[in-house]
């Protein structure tokens, strides 16, 4: 690693205050020890001139996950900000990803004899303590200096899984380093087979238990709010650390099954799609040897005018007749959002964008308080409407 990306790379150990905090929509708080384990972990940071990211470690206190947007948006630098936090086009996906939640209603089975709620799961053999994950996303150096690494340890706090991104801020054995728990390893499939081998390979080295091959980012998306901004990424890529010559593709724009044959091949590793929206490619990726679905619109990010992931979510289960793990993300902000997207018949859910929002407001404290709210607001759900366990949840608990 050249001088230059040593001066962006830091590490450094993340400062830390643990504090007495109240428990969350009814929720123990978390375990002393294991907040304070998550504190000493070494959290490497990032620091790029002209780029002032958040700084602060603390818990936050959240209401709802939506206002947590409008807090972020006080602190990460304009640019950051709008390219966390917009979509493509007219950006009509985004907004459909989270109305399409609303015209779904919960009907509660009273009566139920419900007494506490089990909420862990096991995801391709990760036990978790919820059905929720975070997803994948680039660029978290954005969000706090942290990056990442933040993001893991946070995520590793709240006692569930991550995807860490191939376009991260730090290199992927950073991130492995910042905290134990389990992490799939997500990639934009390079047009460089050699590059690829690399990628997986380091990826498998470093512990990460899956892989997410992401389908739907064959080309970039209409991002007119990062024109408007013009705003270029000023972060380093961790796990590309040599520039790419001028005019060379980064990423292979024809994906095809021979690609997912390769990840399987190279690494041995669970594959998951992430990008699928129909029942066709579900069913496809069943008979390619997948070991799951993320049903997703890629967060309204690359072609607008896209079905709200919810949407799609109840034929592409009936076709794949539970031969796969089915993740969605997209638009999930509340408790009864994770309730009918379990209802409909996925495994978990993942959120990106209350993640960032959360890191940026308190670090890797801030993103694990923010899966801790959403876990609570999961749980009250289920005791309202009269579920007892995950598996409790089915379709008959939604008016529709």
């Amino acid at each position: 690693m050249d001088q230059k990306r040593r001066d962006f790379l830091t590490a450094t150990a993340a400062a830390a205050t643990l504090g007495a905090a109240a428990p969350l929509l009814g929720q123990p708080a978390p375990a002393a020890a294991a907040e304070a384990a998550a504190a000493q972990m070494p959290s490497p940071t990032v620091s790029v001139a002209g780029y002032d990211a958040p700084t602060e470690i603390k818990k936050i206190d959240i209401i709802n996950l939506r206002e947590l947007e409008g807090l972020a948006q006080k602190i990460i630098p304009t640019g950051g900000f709008g390219y966390i936090s917009s979509a493509a086009g007219d950006e009509w996906t985004r907004r459909e990803n989270e109305a399409a939640y609303k015209r779904l209603t919960i009907v509660p089975r009273y009566l139920s004899g419900y007494k506490d709620a089990e909420m862990s799961t096991t995801l391709l053999g990760s036990k978790i303590a919820m059905p929720i994950i975070t997803s994948v996303m680039g660029g978290h150096g954005m969000a706090h200096v942290t990056a990442e690494a933040g993001t893991a340890k946070g995520t590793d706090a709240a006692g569930t899984l991550i995807e860490v991104p191939s376009q991260s801020t730090l290199t992927m054995e950073q991130i492995a380093k910042a905290s134990p728990g389990p992490k799939w390893f997500q990639i934009y499939f390079p047009d460089d087979p050699g590059v690829a081998r690399e990628l997986l390979q380091r990826a498998k080295a470093a512990g990460y238990l899956a892989i997410v091959l992401t389908i739907d980012g064959v080309s970039n998306g209409n991002r007119e709010t990062d024109r408007r901004n013009h705003f270029v990424n000023p972060l380093p890529q961790g796990n590309f650390p040599e520039p790419r010559a001028r005019g060379t593709r980064p990423f292979k724009p024809d994906l095809g099954w021979e690609d997912v044959a390769f990840i399987q091949k190279t690494t041995g590793l669970p594959v998951i799609l992430k990008g699928v929206l129909s029942p066709e490619l579900a069913v496809m990726a069943v008979d390619h040897g997948c070991a799951g679905i993320q049903v997703s619109n890629h967060g309204g990010r690359n072609l607008d005018d896209t079905p709200a992931s919810i949407t799609v979510l109840p034929r592409i289960v009936d076709a794949v007749g539970g031969r796969l793990t089915i993740i969605i993300d997209g638009g999930i902000r509340r408790g009864q959002d994770v309730f009918k997207a379990l209802a409909l018949g996925a495994n978990a859910v993942a959120i990106a964008r209350p993640v960032m929002f959360g890191l940026a407001l308190g670090g890797w404290m801030g993103v694990q308080t923010v899966h801790e709210h959403l876990k609570g607001e999961l749980e009250f759900t289920m005791r309202l409407a009269g579920a007892k366990t995950l598996e409790e949840i089915s379709r008959h608990y939604l008016n529709a």
